[in-house]
C-alpha cells in the first residue's frame, strides 16, 4: 500500500494525473489542497518552546499515517522556478510534527519518493536538488524525478501522460 499525494492546488492537473496513473488497488490518493492545513504564520514559535498552536488541524494526522504505507509519492508542480506554496506548507509544518517524534523522521523519509514537474531545466532554480536535501546523510538515492515540460514540447494545458517517455520514466522510478 502507496500513500499518493498531489500538491497541485488545480483540480485535474499534471500532478493529479500522474497520481491516478501511478496508483494501484491498495493505495491512497491525498490531494493536499483539501487538507485542512493552516500555514506558518500568526505566531509566536511556539512550536520551538512547546508544541505548534495549529496542531489541531489535518497535518499530524498526515504525517502520522505515512508510517502505514510502503512508499510515499509527493508530486509537485513547480510554479514560477518554485514548489508550490502547498507543498511549502508541509515543508513548514514538518518542523513542529519532528521536533516532537524524531523517531519516525528516518522511517518516513526511507519511504519517500519525490517526483517535480516543471517547466524549462534552465530557468528552474535548483529546486530539483532542494528536494534531494530529505535524503542527505542517508544511503538513499534516486529518490527525485524532475519532469521538464518544454522538454518535449509541453504547454501548461498539455497532459504529460501522453508523451510516452515521460511515462516509462515514471514507470521506471516508481518500480526501482
Amino acid at each position: 500500500m502507496n500513500l499518493i499525494i498531489s500538491f497541485s492546488g488545480r483540480e485535474g492537473g499534471n500532478c493529479d494525473n500522474i497520481s491516478e496513473y501511478i496508483a494501484t488497488e491498495g493505495d491512497t490518493i491525498i490531494h493536499f489542497r483539501n487538507l485542512h492545513v493552516h500555514d506558518c504564520s500568526g505566531c509566536r514559535y511556539e512550536c520551538f518552546e512547546d508544541v505548534c498552536k495549529y496542531r489541531g488541524d489535518d497535518i499530524y494526522n498526515l504525517f502520522e499515517s505515512m508510517v502505514n504505507y510502503e512508499k510515499i509519492f509527493f508530486i509537485v508542480p513547480m510554479y514560477c522556478g518554485n514548489p508550490t506554496s502547498l507543498y511549502f506548507k508541509l515543508n513548514e509544518r514538518s518542523q513542529d510534527f519532528f521536533m516532537h517524534n524524531e523517531e519516525i523522521y528516518e522511517a518516513i523519509v526511507s519511504k519517500l519518493y519525490i517526483i517535480g514537474i516543471y517547466g524549462e531545466k534552465n530557468k528552474t532554480p535548483d529546486f530539483i536538488p532542494c528536494f534531494e536535501t530529505w535524503f542527505e546523510g542517508t544511503e538513499l538515492n534516486h529518490r527525485v524525478l524532475g519532469i521538464e515540460r518544454h522538454k518535449y514540447g509541453q504547454k501548461m494545458e498539455d497532459k504529460i501522460l501522453g508523451v510516452k517517455e515521460i511515462k516509462q520514466q515514471i514507470d521506471q522510478f516508481i518500480w526501482q
